[in-house]
């Protein structure tokens, strides 16, 4: 996976390129753009690791992860960064990696399921 933005995380961050949230409900309720989607996207806890600094998992045996691994995070983690691409991206600490997710796996947000 090549880094497309134009962000270059630098010492423990990681750049991640979160989940897209989805546009309907499993039901087919349309979700408007605005603050509740603004703020679901900010609360999106999972995403793919598109870049890493130089000093990620400096202080671990092994690192938790790698670029093109698709990861949990910690929820509100960051900050959120508009790419060169046009897509948003969220600046991470290495710590806020809660783990890893195989490619085929997807986590469905509980409030939308429901819907």
């Amino acid at each position: 996976m090549s880094n497309v933005s134009g962000i270059n995380p630098v010492g423990w961050r990681i750049l991640v390129k979160p989940q897209e949230i989805k546009e309907t409900s499993e039901s087919g309720i349309v979700i408007t753009s605005g603050s509740y989607k603004n703020r679901e996207q900010m609360a999106n806890t999972t995403g793919v690791v598109v870049a890493m600094g130089n000093d990620c998992f400096a202080d671990e045996p092994a690192p938790w992860c790698k670029i093109g691994d698709k990861i949990i995070f910690a929820k509100y983690a960051g900050l959120l960064y508009l790419g060169r691409d046009g897509s948003e991206y969220r600046m991470i600490n290495d710590k806020d990696v809660t783990g890893t997710l195989d490619a085929d796996v997807d986590l469905v947000d509980p409030y939308l399921a429901k819907v």
